[in-house]
């Protein structure tokens, strides 16, 4: 039985590439230091390739806790219909989970110069008597 031809790279845990090496190369595509620039294209070409979804979502604002709920619960019904594709729903939850911190940081924010306010009318009070 013939063995197939191997890639020669050698991988950090000292094992070989699998890979079939390419013609008149002792390497795969990915480890042929003579194709880097051909290879850094097909990287940014299936990169672009893969980035733009067109899903005809309408602009959002959202000012409170609740929007988000609402926001995370069409989510998950986008991608459970199959709308929606997961990589994105993930994005999405990832970033209502940083509009909940900045709305809760706001809210302190709020709180706390209401506090203040309250304690600096108080002490004038005191000073008036």
């Amino acid at each position: 039985m013939e063995e197939k031809p191997q890639c020669s790279f050698i991988k950090e845990n000292g094992e070989r590439c699998n890979a079939i090496p390419m013609k008149d190369s002792g390497y795969c595509f990915s480890h042929n230091p003579d194709v880097e620039v051909e290879r850094h294209m097909a990287l940014v070409k299936g990169g672009l390739a893969s980035k733009k979804v067109e899903l005809n979502l309408e602009p959002l604002s959202i000012k409170d806790p609740k929007e988000v709920a609402t926001l995370l619960e069409s989510t998950i019904n986008g991608v459970r219909s199959g709308e929606i594709p997961p990589n994105i729903a993930n994005t999405i939850g990832y970033l209502a989970g940083h509009v909940l911190k900045a709305l809760e940081s706001s809210n302190l924010d709020q709180r706390v110069e209401m506090v203040e306010s309250i304690l600096l009318e108080r002490k004038r009070s005191i000073k008036k008597h």
